[in-house]
């Protein structure tokens, strides 16, 4: 049997791309490496790999929800989502500490960070990407949709050193909210939590349209019906 462990999480942000590769950086030149990392870059399926997953969709999709039962699904879908977080709380999902190292700008180390270029609905961009010294008094904001109890927002909390970050943070379901809230981790004056559809078409958001930085959707596209 294999055991495996986790990585530690250094404390430094400067540290963390020396200890998990980016991704774009992963290539397996060796097949005994294969478990060193979740995921490869530019890897090519053989057609047995490529037979195998077709397979897989077409077992996948031989038994379907009849039309009534997936309304319902969707009609109950926060109530659903209340329910598992009521029986889970805080505990089935782990605080995703790996973001730093794919995605440094969410908490950048220490002396200057690039901020990401914002572009308007028209898709003209507003705002060069700069290099900005977390020293500044820039506000610097983060929206992330679908934040469940915390799990992205509370890493980032940690380890910014940004005394101007704001966070806000929404979920579909009101006990994900509930739960996040009533963390000791839950700091009022740099995130803010609040219940949202994302789908809906109108948005009731603490905050002004185009004021946002950066957005985090972390498996929410996948769970959204593309004709939302």
């Amino acid at each position: 049997m294999t055991e495996t462990t986790e990585e530690p999480i250094p404390t430094d942000q400067s540290e963390q791309p020396s200890v998990r590769p980016q991704f774009g950086n992963r290539f397996l030149s060796a097949g005994d490496d294969v478990f060193q990392h979740n995921a490869w870059d530019n890897v090519q399926w053989d057609e047995e790999q490529e037979n195998a997953a077709l397979e897989g969709v077409k077992k996948n999709s031989s038994v379907k929800l009849s039309d009534a039962e997936v309304t319902r699904l969707e009609t109950e879908a926060d109530q659903n989502w209340d329910r598992f977080y009521g029986i889970h709380q805080n505990r089935f999902f782990k605080d995703r500490h790996w973001l730093f190292t794919e995605f440094p700008e969410l908490a950048p180390a220490k002396g200057t960070t690039t901020v990401p270029e914002r572009v308007l609905p028209d898709g003209e961009p507003v705002k060069r990407a700069e290099e900005v010294s977390q020293e500044s008094e820039r506000r610097r904001t983060i929206f992330e949709i679908g934040c469940g109890v915390g799990n992205t927002v509370f890493p980032i909390l940690k380890y910014s050193e940004e005394k101007n970050l704001m966070i806000y943070a929404s979920d579909f379901s009101r006990q994900a909210i509930d739960i996040m809230c009533q963390s000791p981790e839950y700091d009022t004056n740099r995130c803010k939590a609040f219940v949202l559809d994302a789908t809906a078409d109108r948005w009731d958001v603490p905050f002004a349209e185009n004021s946002i930085d950066i957005v985090v959707l972390i498996f929410v596209l996948s769970a959204i019906d593309p004709e939302r």
